[in-house]
């Protein structure tokens, strides 16, 4: 029998006293400013039916493919420490009529699991806040989101200056379109595309445009753009969002490669995004998912667009300050 120490699991860190305070502090802002927005808080299971996350998340993704902790229960069912809890609220809401002629507003907070490679920046057990928005079809709803994160960063003193990045999915058209176009000019460079583009290539296209391999990137400068394929209605619903926030006074830049590693997305989406934090450079992201509600099994579409932010990799240089 082992007699030595047992170590913590790598990319699962404790939080010791001496930083709970500061916790403590971000998190009472979190939930100060939800209040304030009218969002109520749910409370999730740590553990979902795999099924859950490879119907939402999409089972070609980075996520699904090679990062969820999943294993088979007693009884042999599939069980998935959460990866992320947006699909969690849209489950909940559906197996408790939520949706049913409502509209709703949720906040969560708490911790998340995904097997990736432990660097600065990005741990295996990590911590989200998110707020999702389910029953409000325009732009606004999306300004609100950003706002409030907009809200944190100013009220929270935290030692980083995110910039916002926003973009357009449009619609499954048009994303289906915009799919064959980048396939049909990335077909030609395939030879010289880093290895994990050239797998999504035929598993996850869009997803390339997120690549950081600065040859592929090189190539993604002559690529077609989805933005310039947008339907009109898309279109419109991006203007819009972008008068909010230009009378908010939030400062902005149309990222055009701005895709998001998650399927279920379409129309707006955004990241606030930083230097200062090292391999997870996005420290809060978000968008619309107008179809997850029906994909998971309700019985009707509901219009639905949400955010988190990654609480640990903000924290952690505020505590050692």
């Amino acid at each position: 029998m082992e007699t030595g120490a047992v170590n913590a699991v790598r990319g699962m860190n404790d939080i010791l006293p001496r930083d709970s305070a500061v916790w403590q502090r971000v998190e009472s802002e979190l939930r100060r400013i939800f209040r304030a927005y009218s969002y109520r808080e749910i409370r999730l299971p740590l553990l979902e039916k795999t099924e859950l996350f490879a119907r939402s998340i999409g089972e070609a993704t980075d996520i699904v493919a090679k990062e969820m902790y999943t294993f088979d229960d007693r009884n042999g069912e599939s069980l998935t420490l959460r990866p992320e809890a947006t699909a969690s609220c849209v489950r909940a809401g559906i197996e408790h009529g939520l949706f049913h002629n409502q509209c709703q507003r949720f906040w969560y907070m708490g911790p998340m699991f995904r097997h990736e490679r432990p660097q600065r920046g990005r741990y295996r057990q990590f911590y989200q806040a998110g707020a999702e928005a389910f029953g409000w079809t325009g732009p606004d709803t999306d300004a609100e989101l950003i706002a409030m994160s907009s809200r944190f960063w100013s009220g929270t003193k935290l030692q980083i200056s995110p910039r916002l990045e926003i973009n357009s999915l449009g619609d499954s058209d048009t994303r289906t379109a915009y799919r064959h176009r980048l396939v049909k000019y990335l077909q030609d460079y395939e030879g010289d595309l880093d290895s994990d583009s050239r797998n999504r290539l035929r598993t996850n296209p869009l997803r390339i445009l997120d690549s950081k391999d600065p040859n592929t990137q090189r190539i993604l400068q002559g690529a077609p753009t989805l933005f310039d394929g947008l339907d009109a209605d898309s279109r419109a619903h991006f203007d819009g969002l972008c008068r909010y926030l230009d009378e908010l006074g939030i400062r902005y830049t149309v990222n055009q490669r701005l895709v998001r590693g998650l399927d279920y997305y379409n129309r707006t989406v955004f990241e606030w995004v930083t230097d200062e934090l090292g391999a997870q450079g996005a420290v809060c992201a978000g968008g619309r998912y107008d179809g997850l509600v029906q994909q998971l099994g309700g019985k009707r579409a509901v219009p639905a667009a949400g955010s988190s932010t990654r609480s640990r990799q903000m924290i952690s240089p505020l505590a050692r300050s």
